[in-house]
């Protein structure tokens, strides 16, 4: 059943866990991300420089209860440390400890994680913890420190829990209840935990505040081990709701970046949407104030509805129910991780200018890491073909694709147009995400000039859909509404041989500068890009023009030509789609030739 939520997954919970999709996110490397998505029940590790490729994952219910939805884990947060022999989920019922053979960052440096599909799904709930706060609903967010030094939970009503993450022992000496409702100013209502990139503090997000606990104290010490919570509280609903005329606001989680606090959040109720989607603001540290103030919206809307659009900050869409975000561990930039639950993808927000520069908001960048390939079918659908398919699989898809590289094959298209230039090549149709995976991978793809350095941007047959699911699943093909949008909306796919594989959310009707690049079955053939929209035009009246020649003209030229071209092409290699019965060298039948071959117009054929 897919359909608006309208209460709580339990009667106890809070909107912090609603909707279905990426909850957690856990940033291993630059690279490489750990995601606990609850729409399918797993981690899956997403390489963000190849444009959401998932690369590793595990199940986290028992495969014989695929069928029984109530008895999975239905997770909310995940963390780890480049150390740690564990990864630590929670659901809103029990915190896990998944037992691995190597830490997450080994894997990442190796580039495998294929051991992590074996890992061990324990219940985790040390002596020291009392045992009324278990399984009441109330389990939030999980931070750990990256050197393995701290880590913390947090229990919406009941406060923040420590444990040791590289010795997660039943009777650890380390778990303890190190923050009560009511300590340092901290009431409940807690949604997000994260520790500072420095480790000195541990910033903690509630519904309209946020509360930046010290770690490190003068004499080094931390003062949560003693019992002694020291906290500096802002006042977010205070400075942020005067963007909407004093409209009350409640927020999510918060991130630290030098002086500046990213915090994501929205309006509680908005004119124009019943589920307005959530902003991303920046508020400043002022030495000479000792106060973070000057609330600015930097990326979403906060008022209009849930969406799923990227490109500039002040145009881009959030769906309305993440609650988690992450820093990017970059030394060269600065860019937030999203986890865009109803939109089932990540969002990098980089924010590296205004960062550097402490001015240009404006030159904040949203961009999509969209892993959902058909994920929820081939875990749980049990039919050709999604059975002999895994979610490593069908991140790519090899095939012929055909482009053209220089100058002149840059120009502003639509969506229709990139699909009209492909229908006149006889490839047919634009390329899949997974199809644009297998061939920047390999290195084929169009090039303005050859440079790594240079950027190539393409039109994907990727869809933009988002939608809210109340139970595990996949979206619906349907028409945009309340439960469902992004109907008119595709991803182009930005690639660059040093950075990888980006992705961006964009209205079909807007014309991008891309280049031309299909996939499909047929045979090469000429595409002649026009640089202006006029000289567009001109082509396309062109070409209705040529199509009223008469058959009787064409046909014998036609064939003619096959005659003349077959007897040219007799001891030649023939490329994939030569007929079978004219071949005499089956190595050809396979579909692939063993190297790059380029026709005598100057056009890459794969």
């Amino acid at each position: 059943m897919m359909r608006w939520l309208l209460l709580a997954l339990l009667p106890q919970l809070s909107t912090a866990v609603t909707g279905q999709g990426p909850r957690g996110v856990h940033p291993i490397n630059e690279r490489y991300i750990a995601v606990a998505d609850s729409s399918i029940d797993s981690i899956i590790i997403v390489d963000g420089h190849s444009g959401g490729a998932v690369v590793g994952h595990l199940v986290l219910h028992d495969r014989s209860e695929d069928d029984n939805t109530n008895s999975w884990l239905n997770p909310i947060s995940l963390a780890s440390c480049d150390e740690c022999n564990h990864i630590f989920l929670t659901s809103n019922q029990d915190l896990y400890a998944i037992a691995l053979d190597r830490p997450l960052a080994d894997m990442a440096e190796s580039h495998d994680f294929s051991s992590l599909s074996n890992a061990a799904v324990e219940e985790y709930w040390p002596d020291n913890w009392s045992e009324k706060y278990k399984g009441d609903g109330y389990l939030r967010m999980i931070s750990i420190a990256h050197d393995g030094s701290s880590a913390y939970v947090a229990h919406a009503k009941g406060g923040i829990f420590s444990f040791d993450p590289l010795d997660p022992a039943q009777s650890s000496l380390a778990a303890k209840h190190v923050v009560h409702i009511g300590d340092a100013d901290i009431g409940d209502d807690i949604n997000g935990l994260h520790h500072t990139r420095s480790l000195k503090n541990l910033v903690v997000t509630r519904s309209k505040y946020v509360h930046i606990l010290k770690l490190v104290a003068e004499d080094g010490t931390n003062p949560l081990d003693y019992g002694e919570p020291i906290a500096y509280k802002l006042t977010l609903n205070y400075h942020c709701s005067k963007l909407y005329d004093g409209v009350e606001m409640t927020f999510m989680d918060t991130a630290i970046i030098n002086e500046y606090a990213f915090v994501l959040g929205h309006p509680k109720h908005s004119d124009k949407s019943e589920h307005n989607g959530v902003a991303l603001y920046r508020l400043t540290w002022y030495d000479e104030d000792e106060a973070w103030k000057d609330c600015t919206q930097i990326a979403g809307s906060g008022l209009e509805g849930a969406g799923w659009v990227d490109g500039s900050g002040e145009e881009a869409k959030f769906s309305s129910t993440p609650h988690d975000i992450a820093v990017l561990p970059s030394l060269d930039s600065h860019t937030i991780i999203v986890g865009d639950v109803d939109n089932h993808a990540l969002r990098y927000v980089d924010v590296t200018i205004p960062v550097e520069t402490h001015d240009q908001t404006d030159k904040v960048r949203v961009s999509s890491v969209a892993y959902d390939e058909d994920l929820y079918q081939v875990l749980y659908t049990n039919e050709e073909p999604w059975t002999t398919l895994s979610l490593e699989s069908v991140m790519e898809q090899d095939g012929k694709s055909y482009y053209h590289s220089g100058p002149e094959g840059l120009y502003s298209m639509t969506f229709d147009a990139a699909q009209d230039e492909c229908g006149r090549v006889g490839i047919g149709r634009i390329c899949t995400l997974p199809e644009l995976r297998a061939r920047f991978a390999r290195g084929q793809y169009p090039t303005i000039d050859g440079d790594d350095t240079t950027w190539t941007t393409v039109w994907s047959a990727e869809s933009c859909m988002g939608c809210h699911l109340e139970d595990p699943g996949r979206c619906p093909v349907q028409e945009d509404g309340d439960s469902s949008w992004g109907e008119n909306f595709k991803m182009i796919a930005i690639f660059n041989p040093q950075v990888g594989l980006q992705n961006q959310c964009v209205h079909v009707d807007r014309p991008v500068d891309t280049m031309s690049m299909c996939c499909g079955l047929g045979g090469p053939a000429v595409i002649n890009p026009t640089s202006e929209s006029n000289e567009q035009d001109k082509g396309n009246v062109d070409s209705k023009q040529a199509g009223v020649i008469s058959a009787g003209v064409v046909v014998p030229l036609f064939l003619i030509a096959a005659a003349a071209y077959g007897l040219y092409m007799r001891k030649r290699t023939k490329p994939s789609w030569w007929p079978k019965f004219l071949r005499n060298d089956s190595r050809e039948e396979t579909g692939h030739a063993p190297h790059r071959e380029v026709d005598l117009r100057g056009r890459d054929y794969i």
